[in-house]
């Protein structure tokens, strides 16, 4: 399948692959093409990723190098303890927002309580997706 566009953004990309999986013209809007084929735009699958991946850290299933980046708020004085909290780290740059060892805290962070207490995998994967899908930007 040939893009019929030039792009340099993934969001772009994002939209130029949508039309050519549904055969739409270039000018068609991509969120509802989105909708129909169950894709997430970038910034929420760049989010759903994290979240998986700080399942994994979560139920100790996640690689030790991405374990290692990760720390469950300790102070029993906290709320964030009973809830399952990660710590997230505060930077000065934008660029360190990035990492993982800040973004992938924080994107569970702000996942709702219901969702972070699941311990199936696939289970987490389909609430979280479905989440993703409701939440406003």
């Amino acid at each position: 399948m040939q893009c019929r566009c030039s792009s340099t953004t993934a969001a772009n990309s994002e939209q130029c692959c949508t039309q050519a999986c549904c055969s739409e013209p270039v000018l068609s809007h991509a969120a509802s093409l989105l909708h129909r084929l169950h894709w997430l735009p970038v910034a929420r699958r760049i989010m759903y990723k994290l979240c998986v991946l700080m399942f994994d850290v979560a139920h100790g299933t996640a690689p030790a190098y991405l374990t290692e980046l990760c720390s469950r708020c300790r102070d029993s004085r906290l709320r964030l303890l009973t809830r399952g909290d990660f710590v997230s780290r505060r930077t000065r740059t934008r660029f360190a927002d990035s990492s993982f060892a800040v973004a992938g805290p924080a994107a569970w962070n702000s996942l709702p309580a219901y969702i972070r207490i699941i311990d199936l995998h696939s289970a987490f994967c389909r609430h979280l997706k479905t989440y993703l899908f409701t939440v406003s930007d």
